[in-house]
């Protein structure tokens, strides 16, 4: 097992480019990364000390590391910029050629393929995929090892070859992104001043990426969902009704955790929501006042279980453009259930989707959501207490 350098790079949109643009691309692709490494892609007696991987619309370069290795960090990046600039000077008004580059350091295993040619695999060829994946269109990414590999407690602004006074790259970082499968990653940008044509300054757009999932129809309270609330510390409800809820609760169907912190329910003014003209299979305004007694009613039996629980029973006076679940939204694992309503469409019908936190920080948009929730929270009062 030998530890490498990957350089993973793709061409952005490959895939919906005409034939004969693709070959023609990968060629010369091909060729300008052949002219920047020439030496260094000649096979030495015992091991080469790069090897390069073919993957259709565009390479991976496995940078191998040895006592004796005929590249370094400025080898790496003369060849990023090279590729950069090759691309802007592809591209035109009615074809832009854009590349996204990740840069990764980790174990590779030294394998010979199918055609007899050295070949590299292992986990560090995905997981420098998964980093380029995150990467936005003219931007390359190094992730957290390669940053630790290459820039570690130096200062992350450097102007050695190929930089120079008049181009200085500053990495940016971490940046906490979505890659696939699930997976977040922390990745470092590198940030060029003066910004240039060819390269993209821009945080990535996989920072503000989450993992959403759409909800079966029709919707069930119990099932999965019901687990979920039996198992969480916090709950906070925004809803129209939540009239299926209370009568699977009453039911035994659904029931809360003995941990149980907190428990919130927003719904709108009886009031305020009589003077909007709905019909069914929308909740009328009567049903909303209904179900408004009833969730005070079922808050008066939780507090004799539920002593030292956070109660409150909100009802807001805007729309309810939306309707949506909260599950332990403040830590990681959290979950927001989002319930848009449709018109002309009963509740359990409406589709809907999950978002979830996924790594150590919450995505834009779940910390949006999470904000929609404290200021009904804030421009709401407990009915509880009064």
């Amino acid at each position: 097992m030998s530890a490498a350098t990957v350089v993973f790079t793709d061409i952005v949109g490959f895939s919906k480019k005409p034939t004969a643009e693709q070959r023609r691309l990968v060629e010369s692709l091909t060729s300008e990364v052949h002219d920047e490494l020439r030496t260094l892609l000649i096979p030495s007696p015992d091991t080469p000390g790069i090897v390069a991987l073919p993957t259709g619309d565009g390479l991976a370069l496995a940078f191998l590391h040895r006592s004796n290795q005929p590249w370094d960090r400025s080898s790496i990046l003369r060849l990023i910029f090279r590729l950069h600039q090759w691309a802007h000077s592809q591209s035109s008004p009615r074809s832009l050629v854009n590349l996204r580059v990740g840069i990764h350091v980790g174990a590779v295993e030294l394998i010979t393929d199918v055609n007899g040619k050295a070949n590299v695999c292992g986990d560090t060829i995905n997981y420098a995929q998964r980093v380029m994946d995150a990467a936005s269109p003219r931007q390359t990414l190094f992730s957290e090892a390669a940053f630790r590999e290459y820039i570690g407690t130096e200062s992350p602004v450097f102007i050695t070859p190929p930089l120079s006074e008049d181009l200085r790259v500053d990495f940016c970082g971490p940046i906490e992104v979505y890659a696939k499968h699930g997976l977040q990653i922390l990745v470092y940008k590198l940030v060029l001043d003066p910004p240039q044509l060819y390269w993209s300054n821009d945080d990535p757009v996989a920072k503000h990426l989450m993992l959403v999932t759409l909800t079966p129809l029709p919707k069930e309270v119990v099932g999965s969902f019901s687990e979920q609330i039996q198992q969480a510390t916090h709950i906070a409800f925004i809803q129209l009704t939540g009239d299926r809820f209370i009568s699977n609760f009453y039911e035994g169907k659904v029931k809360f955790s003995k941990h149980l912190k907190r428990l919130w329910v927003f719904m709108p003014d009886p009031e305020i929501y009589a003077n909007m003209h709905l019909t069914e299979p929308q909740a009328t305004p009567q049903l909303v006042k209904e179900c408004v007694g009833k969730w005070h009613e079922l808050f008066v039996t939780l507090k004799t279980q539920f002593t030292h629980v956070d109660v409150k029973l909100g009802l807001f006076k805007e729309p309810p453009y939306f309707g949506a679940s909260f599950i332990d939204w403040e830590r990681p694992g959290g979950k927001i259930h989002v319930s848009p309503y449709i018109w002309n469409v009963a509740a359990p019908n409406c589709p809907g989707y999950d978002m979830y936190w996924l790594g150590k920080k919450p995505s834009t948009i779940y910390e949006t959501y999470v904000e929609g929730l404290q200021y009904l929270h804030r421009s709401t009062q407990n009915e509880l207490t009064k």
